[in-house]
């Protein structure tokens, strides 16, 4: 079976479970995972995009206007839908809502664009959580691409440098490799101890950065940070780094399919407060699931659904002036680690109970 079959076969299962006569997807999100790596967007910072897929029990159907429809049919993977293209001045959610042909129980994942009733129950979790072997396939080239790019500019930025330079240099890479750069933060000094979403900014390096990277290709998103200094670390630094690298690898060995999200979460807390570290997750989310989304949820303690397979996650635990990220797979066979750093970079190896050692990036010094 095609990625693309098992995916509508997901939707009409969760159609049938919700009584459903039809379901509409125009977020740019849905349209990638759907087709498969389609791209239905205009605007960059837009999460809608420009087209439609509609599913019905017999109909899969991209719906697009008469600007769009031409390209989509053209560049788009869309050879197991049945495009319909409409006038530039027909809106798209009348174009949809006349494709529905009266039909009456249907719902919508921008219900507010279509004038349709939302997705009942949690589709992303349920439905699209689960990536397809075509799926990783293309998060393992992607990851690896941001890897690159991030890494690159690591290497040749420059004590002096404003974060609006780092900032333009990290997009340049990402976009000459066809990613989009969904979330770029960069941040020095001081400011990483008083922010942990640090903005590009007019701010000129003298010693510590902090590069972040969400970038996004065929509506996949890999996410990941990297930490860099100019001139001798300090013990302080090297221990908050330490411990940090320690919160995010209990994460990553807590974070089995079939466990509820909140045990990784507890597994975070108690590492934080053994290393002496006790409220800093207070300061910054810890991260979740990830795929098609930057987040599709935030993790609390609370959280009760579960990990699932063949499920990325990108776990962020941050210290003041330092924090680790990378985007994995997790499965019944273990994870695979999909923005892993080069052999040019420095790792902190980390010792869990039972003996367990897994590596994750230190510091850069330069």
């Amino acid at each position: 079976m095609t990625d693309v079959a098992t995916k509508l076969t997901r939707v009409r299962a969760y159609m049938k479970e919700h009584d459903l006569d039809a379901v509409v997807f125009s977020s740019r999100a849905n349209f990638a995972w759907l087709t498969c790596g389609g791209d239905n967007h205009v605007v960059a910072q837009s999460e809608s995009g420009q087209a439609a897929v509609m599913i019905t029990a017999r109909q899969v159907c991209v719906i697009a206007d008469a600007i769009e429809a031409p390209r989509i049919e053209k560049e788009e993977p869309i050879k197991d839908f049945t495009l319909k293209s409409h006038p530039w001045t027909q809106d798209l959610g009348e174009a949809v809502r006349k494709a529905l042909n009266n039909k009456k129980q249907v719902a919508a994942d921008e219900p507010w664009r279509m004038d349709l009733p939302p997705l009942p129950g949690d589709f992303n979790d349920s439905v699209r959580a689960e990536l397809c072997p075509g799926d990783i396939r293309r998060y393992r080239q992607l990851g690896r691409d941001c890897a690159i790019a991030i890494e690159t500019v690591a290497q040749h930025m420059s004590v002096g440098d404003s974060g609006h330079q780092v900032e333009a240099d990290l997009a340049r890479h990402l976009l000459v490799r066809g990613i989009q750069p969904y979330v770029v933060l960069v941040g020095f000094d001081d400011r990483l101890r008083r922010s942990r979403h640090p903005i590009p900014s007019v701010n000129h390096l003298r010693h510590l950065a902090m590069l972040v990277v969400c970038g996004q290709r065929g509506g996949l998103i890999a996410n990941l940070t990297r930490m860099v200094h100019f001139g001798p670390l300090s013990a302080e630094l090297k221990a908050r780094h330490a411990s940090v690298c320690k919160v995010e690898a209990s994460m990553w060995e807590a974070t089995q399919p079939g466990r509820p999200w909140k045990d990784v979460f507890k597994a975070a807390q108690k590492v934080y407060k053994d290393e002496g570290f006790d409220k800093e997750w207070e300061h910054h989310h810890q991260g979740g699931p990830t795929g098609f989304a930057g987040r599709d949820f935030l993790v609390t303690p609370q959280e009760d659904r579960l990990i699932r397979n063949n499920q990325a996650v990108a776990w962020n635990p941050s210290i003041a002036g330092t924090k680790s990220e990378d985007t994995i797979i997790v499965n019944e066979e273990g994870r695979q680690v999909l923005t892993a750093c080069s052999k040019n970079w420095p790792v902190c190896k980390v010792r869990l109970p039972g003996g367990v050692v897994i590596e994750r990036p230190d510091i850069l010094v330069r």
